[in-house]
């Protein structure tokens, strides 16, 4: 971020390509009494950028986050794990070994021993090339434990220990970079001077009047009921007129 663009109070809107869009998130902060204006930045510079999905599908980039108890047919159906941290957890196991050895592993894919002594690094291991180094260092209770858990058809409904993984790099979500700026608002400080207000913004003021006195619902959803709200106009000056409907009529002879 360029110290121009950290300088500014660019909290107020996610920014815009479109000036039309822009124009109407100024309006809105001038209209809620702010001291505003409308400047072109990059994307990644704003407080709020446009955001896209990393999708990055390198193991080496996941860490280990927990592990429970779990079978295949669970960790399938598990909607807060992403496809790729499902293939994770059923195609990779948790390690811990010395550091040139996770080095070497992350970088040539050649898993030796010092991968898995039980203390050092914590790093993944491919369940192939660890049920291959066991077999080659005549560990065959362990190659074989994992070779049922992981590689033998028919033990989808088997509850096993498992281990989950996370993005070490932190969220999953970066800036979308643009070929060019984009437009974003910008909150001024009592000492900054207030430009004036663009005539675009004055159009559109009087275009969006009439959609002030337009009823606007809401709809808040309970067990036994639901309150609906319609509301005209400003929160302070406005006129509101709410209804509580119940989910169920009925009678009873019983008292309370």
């Amino acid at each position: 971020m360029n110290q121009h663009t950290r300088d500014m109070n660019t909290n107020w809107s996610l920014p815009s390509r479109t000036l039309l869009a822009a124009l109407n998130s100024l309006r809105k902060a001038l209209a809620a009494g702010y001291r505003a204006k409308l400047v072109r930045a990059w994307n990644q510079d704003c407080s709020h950028p446009v955001l896209i999905k990393n999708d990055d599908r390198d193991f080496r980039n996941f860490e280990f986050q927990n592990g429970h108890a779990a079978c295949r047919t669970s960790i399938l159906a598990d909607e807060n794990l992403s496809d790729f941290q499902k293939h994770l957890a059923l195609n990779y196991v948790t390690l811990y070994g010395t550091p040139e050895a996770v080095d070497q592993y992350y970088t040539t894919g050649e898993l030796s021993p010092d991968n898995d002594n039980g203390i050092g690094r914590s790093h993944l291991a491919l369940v192939t090339d660890l049920v291959t180094m066991l077999q080659e260092t005549r560990q065959h209770s362990r190659a074989n434990m994992f070779t049922r858990q992981y590689l033998t058809p028919g033990y989808d409904s088997v509850v096993h220990l498992y281990s989950f993984y996370r993005y070490k790099h932190g969220s999953m979500y970066a800036a979308r970079k643009f070929k060019r700026k984009v437009w974003v608002v910008v909150l001024l400080n009592d000492d900054e001077q207030i430009p004036r207000t663009p005539v675009m913004v004055h159009v559109l003021n009087a275009v969006t009047l009439p959609l002030k006195y337009v009823p606007t619902r809401r709809v808040l959803h309970m067990d036994n009921y639901r309150c609906v709200t319609y509301r005209i106009g400003s929160v302070v000056n406005g006129l509101s007129v709410q209804f509580t409907i119940p989910k169920k009529f009925g009678f009873s002879n019983e008292l309370d």
